[in-house]
């Protein structure tokens, strides 16, 4: 399997909880949701980060992930599906995000 490919998706800051959750139906080990870290966009004179106020992850990966999840960023009820049955499948203890959540999530990715 080759990794040609790269994903890398931006959402402000405030949707890090949902980040997580769609972070954890994506990831196929135990960490998926703590995927999307803050952005830095500069450093103070001492060296201390500045924040963006984004989170984003980045992740190579095959051609046809990176189409699947190019085509679940621009549809929310299908990112919403899917979430859904990853989370009944592997996560039934936890709830995975609404189709609200969803929503907002996709229509909040920073191009």
């Amino acid at each position: 399997m080759a990794y040609d490919a790269q994903v890398s998706i931006t959402v402000p800051a405030i949707l890090a909880d949902i980040a997580a959750k769609v972070g954890k139906g994506f990831d196929p080990d135990l960490a998926g949701e703590k995927s999307f870290s803050p952005v830095i966009a500069g450093y103070n004179a001492d060296e201390t980060p500045i924040y963006s106020g984004n989170i984003n992850v980045t992740t190579r990966c095959t051609a046809q992930f990176k189409g699947q999840a190019d085509y679940l960023m621009t549809n929310p009820q299908a990112l919403h599906d899917a979430l859904a049955a990853d989370y009944a499948n592997r996560w039934t203890e936890l709830t995975p995000p609404t189709l609200a959540e969803c929503t907002l999530f996709c229509n909040s990715i920073i191009v």
